[in-house]
């Protein structure tokens, strides 16, 4: 009843512009825009990974030809083939090649969990424009719809907290056209910053990650707004539960130069939903956050802009600019006439210039220039009587740098790629806390480091084989350290349906987060970036051996990939930042080991998926446990889904079902002494997704999509984490432990709503 009621609400609210419908005989048309044109002038819907055909172009021998015949002209003219679904919807795909070629012999499984999604080798890419509903995402948010992929978890259940095999959130490489990305979550990290309505790609890549890409140990996550300039005003307004947003491309001159904006804004300043009061409930467990109003605020916007001019058919160039803000400012008084201040803003601003030379058919090169600035300030100010107590947390990043990359190819099974790369990064961080009687610097610290890196790549495919082999070194100035980073991807065709898949790397990271527990009531914020200084922080390095078989024929596909990883480098911090002559930091190693699976199911109006992930996660430090290993806090060792789609006509549904065994914890005596780290288990969890949409029939100027999600629909709440907080109420508190036992829930029923209007 819910779901027709909600439906129903939004069946009328509605929304895409009409392409030309007449071509131009022998004209070169982009096949990109050409699609769109074909999917207006014969109502039929394409599905095709964007990679795929960004470099495509075609001629129209006939302005009269009938929809086969264009489907015969693109198979002619290019190296793809277009697969007929249904009546309606078809995918468009690379050739079949036969097993013995001089191609780069590759498999492309489309429709990976959903329309949009596809697996190239060990890339994953996300067209946010083309992929259908996902169960409990809306809008298709970036950051939530990778977690429906095995191996992707997390453990608070947040956007951000991208938990990679073993790896935590600021282990992942965010890049947004270049631009290096710190904060990537609105809400503490409920929804992602990244507008799913800018015509952008997404790539993912968990193994065997291309040597060009450094700086972290786990996970890439490449975001990619389009270089397309547009041939109209183009614009997408949207409207949810939590913000209102717009994306809009123009040509400012036809085909040389064009310009897209985005902007998002939250109204949750002004209207607490059903969907902020319950993120809110779970953002602020164990708080003194509630109830927000005029007084009590919590908002956000995120902004950007690019230019993209076309100098010539050889060279193009771009600018970039993008902004995000988080702001919380809440205070409380009571009758004792105590009065309480708490103010947070998080930012991340970014900039990059990209310069792409193409010097003939066989050799390009791009040029890149970036800039990324993160700050996180937060004041707390008590007053009561005559007495005033603050406390001031600041962290604050630079990275800056260049890079320029050449790639040539040889022949069509031969490929190689090189580059250099120039990178900057300023650290900072302070906590300062005044009192009565008492000024204490808790901890202050800057870091700065330049790093050079140099790497190179090569692709060759041939006789079934898919070989990439490369090395990235990185020297690292200040520190006076130097890492060698091979990177080694090898794929086999067995037939035509059948390849298996070994791939090996090796990482080296530099910035990355700690926790601080001490005087900050913001349970998510509690952590800091900071930058090896070979002292109590030294660099992170990992190792990645994976081992994998995929099967893909129509409509079954299978992947399976079996992983062990290690990590050196790690610390624990027992103590947080309270004091740099107390705080104790212990170093430690770790290995992750574990195996992804999905198997997945196709048909022409619904599809159904099967998830399952295995890990075993530990690690050991010095001083600690006894030195042996031990779960890692973050450890989920089983977790699966089971998920299905539907389509019938222009209304579409996705439901899935999650579980996951519980999180490892500790138990301390009374003493306060922990005697073995994380050998308890909580709970398993389960919860119930669903999302659904309605899109209208096109219009002849508009059109429209409405629909709406669920996030646990049987309100499931379960406890997904348990902590001991170290509590200092007093000054002697510096020397003596007080802790205070802290469970926090899932996130219970949250339902949104969503309208979006292209013209």
């Amino acid at each position: 009843m819910k779901l027709t009621l909600l439906l129903i609400m939004f069946a009328m609210a509605a929304v895409s512009w009409s392409q030309p419908k007449t071509f131009v005989k022998n004209k070169l048309y982009a096949l990109t825009k050409f699609l769109e044109v074909l999917e207006t002038k014969f109502d039929v819907k394409y599905s095709y990974a964007d990679r795929l055909l960004e470099m495509e172009r075609i001629k129209i021998p006939s302005k009269n030809c009938n929809l086969a015949e264009f489907h015969q002209e693109i198979e002619a003219q290019t190296n793809l083939q277009v697969i007929k679904i249904s009546e309606r919807y078809y995918a468009i795909s690379l050739k079949e090649m036969p097993t013995m070629t001089n191609n780069l012999d590759e498999i492309v499984v489309s429709g990976f969990l959903s329309k949009g999604i596809t697996k190239h080798e060990q890339v994953v890419t996300i067209s946010p424009d083309k992929v259908e509903e996902l169960p409990g995402v809306t809008d298709a948010d970036l950051l939530l719809s990778l977690q429906q992929l095995p191996g992707v978890k997390s453990p608070n259940e947040t956007a951000t907290g991208l938990h990679v095999r073993g790896g935590t959130p600021d282990q992942n490489l965010i890049l947004w056209d270049g631009i290096r990305m710190y904060h990537p979550g609105h809400l503490f990290g409920m929804i992602s910053t990244y507008n799913p309505n800018v015509k952008q790609t997404v790539n993912y890549l968990n193994k065997a990650t291309d040597p060009k890409f450094g700086e972290r140990i786990s996970s890439v996550i490449e975001i990619k707004p389009t270089n397309e300039i547009a041939s109209k005003f183009l614009a997408c307004a949207g409207i949810n539960s939590l913000d209102a947003n717009l994306y809009i491309r123009a040509p400012l001159i036809m085909k040389k130069l064009g310009i897209q904006v985005s902007a998002r804004k939250s109204v949750t300043e002004w209207i607490q939903t059903p969907t902020f009061i319950s993120l809110a409930k779970k953002v602020f467990q164990n708080t003194n956050f509630t109830n927000f109003n005029e007084q009590q605020q919590l908002g956000f916007y995120d902004c950007s802009i690019k230019l993209n001019y076309k100098v010539n058919d050889n060279n193009d160039l771009s600018v970039t600019g993008i902004a995000i803000d988080n702001a919380l400012d809440f205070t409380t008084s009571d009758i004792n006439a105590e009065f309480r201040n708490q103010k947070m803003n998080i930012r991340n601003y970014g900039s990059s210039f990209n310069w792409n030379k193409k010097y003939n058919s066989k050799f390009t090169q791009q040029l890149l220039l970036h800039y990324s600035a993160f700050s996180l300030e937060y004041e707390r100010i008590q007053r009561q009587t005559n007495s005033v107590d603050a406390f001031e947390k600041q962290n604050r990043l630079v990275d800056s740098g260049a890079e320029i990359n050449f790639n040539y190819t040889f022949s069509e099974s031969l490929n190689v790629a090189f580059g250099y790369q120039l990178i900057g990064n300023d650290i900072s961080h302070s906590f300062k806390s005044r009192s009565p009687g008492l000024i204490i610097e808790l901890d202050q610290k800057q870091n700065f480091n330049v790093s050079n890196a140099s790497y190179f790549n090569l692709k060759y495919g041939k006789d079934g084989w898919n070989l990439h082999g490369g090395m990235r070194y990185n020297n690292f100035v200040q520190l006076r350290e130097n890492s060698f980073e091979p990177r080694i991807f090898i794929q086999k065709s067995i037939a035509k349906k059948y390849f298996w898949q070994l791939t090996y790397e090796s990482k080296t990271q530099a910035a990355s987060q700690v926790r601080e527990s001490v005087v900050n009531d913001l349970s998510l914020e509690n952590y800091v970036w900071i930058l090896a200084d070979k002292k109590q922080y030294p660099l992170q390095k990992a190792q990645q051996f994976t081992a994998g078989f995929v099967y893909k024929s129509k409509p079954i596909s299978i992947d399976i990939d079996f992983y062990y990883k290690t990590l050196k480098g790690i610390t624990s911090m027992t103590f947080g930042f309270l004091n740099q002559t107390n705080a104790s930091v212990n170093r430690g190693e770790g290995f992750t080991k574990g195996v992804d699976l999905l198997l997945q199911k196709d048909a022409p109006s619904w599809r159904l998926w099967l998830t399952y992930t295995y890990q075993d996660s530990q690690n050991r430090y010095t001083d600690l446990n006894n030195g042996k290993y031990f779960a890692i806090s973050s450890e989920i060792t089983h977790a699966m889904s089971l998920s299905y789609f539907k389509k019938w006509g222009n209304y579409s549904i996705s439901t899935g079902w999650f579980i996951h065994s519980g999180r490892p914890y500790s138990q301390i005596d009374e003493s306060n002494e922990i005697a073995t780290f994380n050998n308890l288990r909580l709970p398993a969890h389960h919860r119930l997704n669903l999302s659904g949409a309605y899109q209208l029939i096109n219009q002849k100027s508009w059109n429209g999509r409405v629909g709406f999600s669920i996030y646990n629909a049987y309100n499931k709440r379960s406890i997904i984490s348990r902590e001991y907080e170290r509590q200092y109420t007093e000054v002697g508190d510096i020397s003596t432990s007080r802790y205070i036992l802290r469970n926090y829930y899932s996130l219970g029923f949250t339902p949104n709503l969503f309208a979006r209007i292209n013209f």
